[in-house]
């Protein structure tokens, strides 16, 4: 059981930051809401971090602290997002080079942002290129991979598609004349997305780790286009972050998602190309992880069912189940906290004694719940509210209520939503309905030699119990909200997306057999 005593182990850090700590206890510090790309962008980095350190996916415990120096990379982000009058300047400049280099150099001495510790001395650049517009191009490249674009971020905290380490760099904030780490970009649950695979089996972190190596290689040609635009042979770096915690030693979301991880890894794509296809399946894996922790700690085992509509042109019974099963799942997290409460904090035995003690009148009670409150939930006394130990009680498990709801509870939600397993699309209710991206990369992960579609649809259900066709979702669902003809429809739905996209054929004897066209021993 992942709730064993041996296999939890406390957080060694300060919690005094936080209002309380309890949904940090059940889930990790911590799994919020963050624009959805930055979760596998803070994946890499703390990878690639521990990668250099020679440390990448050794195994980690819960009691320790790893910790990394990431990049921050500031004259190559200066260069791409701080730089506006580069294309105005090579159009002024009436191909002088002289007039175009002289006035960009000195536009970015007055206007780049680097710190403390660098200059804003860019006048190495017109030793790399033989002519102001070929940097300019190379700029332009390298824009064009930028990842949410036109999401109107400041320059500090705007990304591109990870093409070598160079391009992998921690968000920031201007503070004064220098720059303060920002965890409302990068909130820390790409780096417990990390220690989930550190804690896999040895043999499928192997392969991870393996492969990851190759796209940290700092030779790589792709790589090199960012170097040509950073005056040292590897980007500036901050100082070292850490402070992430994940409760548990082992639990099955862990060689899941690292199953998944290694057999995308292992398709031996071009360059970064596997990482289009990790994206979404991170963000699985770490919605899975958090559901299926829910429903441990209210006393179940294994994840809850996830019954999924292919978006189908009007509701059905099927639709229906898919946001029954959402809300459902939705709400394992509020049951998880109540549970957590009962059973670790308010059934202390020395507790429940002081408590029922008649000798002792209601403020000595009241202070003696408070003062466990501060030492074990690491709640801030003065958001003790309640005139006595029954109110406090009650007042606190609103306020884990509330904290959950507003951080694990949403951050749980954009993993859903970002990965493209849950969507509003069609109504305005939340519901399971992957989307194709989240579909071929569920085939990609799990599809060598073609499968009967019977038998792929048996497969998303024991790994990730996803119900999509009527035999699944006849164990999941509930009579009255099960109609075969529908999830019939549902299955066929899902066929015709698969052969719209190129990941099955539908035979001459009318069997579908589910195909992935990248893998490399086909």
């Amino acid at each position: 059981m992942i709730l064993d005593a041996t296999n939890t182990e406390e957080y060694q850090g300060a919690r005094d930051q936080h209002e309380a700590w309890v949904a940090e206890a059940i889930w990790g510090h911590r799994l919020e809401r963050q624009p959805f790309s930055a979760l596998m962008l803070e994946f890499l980095g703390m990878a690639e971090g521990m990668f250099r350190h020679g440390i990448l996916l050794e195994l980690t415990r819960p009691g320790e602290n790893p910790q990394y120096e990431a990049n921050q990379s500031l004259q190559l982000r200066n260069i791409l997002f701080n730089n506006p009058r580069m294309e105005e300047i090579l159009r002024t400049a009436h191909g002088s080079e002289d007039e175009a280099w002289a006035t960009w150099l000195a536009f970015m001495k007055e206007n780049a942002r680097m710190g403390t510790r660098l200059n804003a001395d860019f006048s190495y650049l017109r030793k790399r290129f033989d002519t102001f517009a070929e940097m300019v191009s190379v700029v332009r490249l390298l824009r064009r991979i930028t990842m949410d674009p036109g999401s109107e971020r400041s320059w500090t905290t705007q990304f591109i598609f990870p093409v070598g380490p160079a391009t992998l760099y921690e968000a920031l904030l201007e503070k004064g004349e220098g720059f303060e780490r920002t965890r409302r970009v990068f909130t820390r649950t790409g780096e417990v997305a990390y220690l989930m695979l550190s804690r896999a089996a040895e043999p499928l972190r192997q392969r991870i780790r393996e492969s990851l190596a190759l796209t940290f290689d700092p030779t790589t040609s792709r790589n090199k286009l960012a170097l040509r635009l950073i005056s040292t042979p590897e980007p500036d770096r901050g100082d070292q972050k850490g402070g992430t915690y994940l409760p548990y030693k082992s639990h099955p979301a862990f060689d899941r998602m690292a199953e998944d991880v290694a057999a995308i890894l292992s398709l031996k794509l071009p360059d970064q190309d596997a990482f289009q296809y990790l994206q979404p399946l991170l963000g699985l894996h770490v919605y899975l992880y958090g559901i299926e922790t829910s429903n441990h700690w209210i006393g179940k085992s294994g994840l809850p069912p996830l019954v999924c509509e292919i978006l189908a042109p009007r509701s059905d019974l099927v639709r229906k189940a898919a946001i029954e099963s959402y809300l459902s799942n939705d709400a394992l997290g509020i049951q998880a906290v109540g549970k957590y409460l009962d059973q670790v904090v308010f059934s202390n035995p020395e507790l429940k004694k002081t408590l029922a003690d008649d000798t002792l009148d209601d403020v000595a009670k009241r202070e003696f719940l408070v003062d466990r409150l501060v030492q074990q939930c690491g709640l801030k006394r003065e958001k003790a509210q309640g005139a006595d130990a029954q109110e406090v009680k009650q007042g606190f498990l609103t306020f884990a209520e509330r904290l959950y709801r507003n951080g694990t509870a949403d951050g749980l939600t954009g993993l859903a939503t970002g990965s493209g397993l849950a969507s509003k699309r069609g109504t305005n209710r939340y519901r399971y309905a992957p989307t194709d991206d989240l579909l071929r990369a569920l085939v990609l992960a799990n599809v060598s030699a073609p499968v009967e579609e019977s038998e792929f649809l048996r497969l998303l259900h024991r790994r990730y119990r996803i119900a999509i066709g009527p035999v699944e979702a006849k164990k999941e669902v509930l009579s009255y909200q099960f109609d075969e003809t529908d999830f019939k429809r549902n299955r066929d739905r899902l066929a015709q997306h698969l052969v719209g996209m190129g990941l099955a054929r539908r035979m001459s004897d009318a069997c579908t057999y589910i195909i992935n066209p990248m893998d490399p021993h086909r």
